[in-house]
């Protein structure tokens, strides 16, 4: 199965440094995976590496669904399956395998469980209670039978799983296959402006902020090739 991550950005360069850092590190075959973003902001330029293609355009999408579903458009026409990946989180090597897990058994990759950073380096495991769209990943024909996402801002994503839900959409979770959780929540790690923290009008308030072109630095922040989970399911701090 050929997966690509779908990633939507804009002004975090920092941060999407160290996301096509986690693309460059996953253990999927590389033949059969990509990661294709798109940066509304006109702020690097078009440019693509190994495995991945960032489209930069000085054009703001009128919500965030909209953009989610131009980005989704632009991934390789033999791809299978998408995967919901967040310019403001990280992933873990195994994020591709795991979710390509899951869709083998249902048309929804769902995980139940998330990951936090922790005093010390470590990484605690909160339960998701289906949230966490970032961990999402899909099939492709699921995607475009249900239209992709309305045109709306923070709550598309859930919008999105309540139509999934309503078409009686399947999902199975790749923490129950025997995966340990892949999807690193970064909240306070994406420069005090995670899309979380900012409310009901967070990708109105990201438009306000000015553009300036810059170089992307592609690196992890520290070594994540292997983590230390934390055991058992910590209270969850967000």
């Amino acid at each position: 199965m050929k997966i690509a991550a779908v990633c939507c950005t804009f002004h975090r360069p920092r941060q999407l440094g160290h996301l096509i850092q986690c693309l460059l590190k996953q253990d999927y075959p590389k033949s059969q995976s990509e990661l294709v973003i798109l940066d509304d902001a006109g702020q690097y330029g078009n440019q693509q590496g190994d495995g991945w293609r960032l489209v930069s355009i000085a054009h703001r999408y009128a919500t965030l669904g909209e953009k989610r579903n131009a980005a989704a458009a632009l991934v390789s026409p033999d791809v299978d399956a998408l995967a919901v990946w967040d310019d403001d989180d990280l992933y873990l090597p195994w994020a591709l395998r795991a979710s390509v897990a899951a869709l083998g058994e249902a048309p929804w990759s769902r995980p139940s469980l998330v990951l936090h950073h922790r005093p010390g380096g470590a990484l605690a495991q909160h339960k998701t209670g289906g949230l966490f769209h970032g961990g999402w990943a899909y099939r492709r024909e699921v995607f475009n039978r249900l239209g992709g996402y309305a045109p709306m801002n923070n709550g598309e994503d859930q919008q999105f799983a309540g139509r999934m839900s309503e078409a009686n959409i399947r999902w199975a979770d790749p923490v129950a296959l025997g995966f340990q959780p892949f999807y690193i929540y970064s909240l306070g790690q994406a420069a005090g402006y995670h899309l979380s923290n900012l409310g009901p009008h967070g990708y109105e308030k990201l438009a306000a902020r000015e553009s300036h072109p810059c170089r992307l630095v592609i690196a992890w922040p520290r070594d994540y090739s292997r983590p230390r989970i934390l055991p058992g399911i910590h209270e969850r701090v967000f």
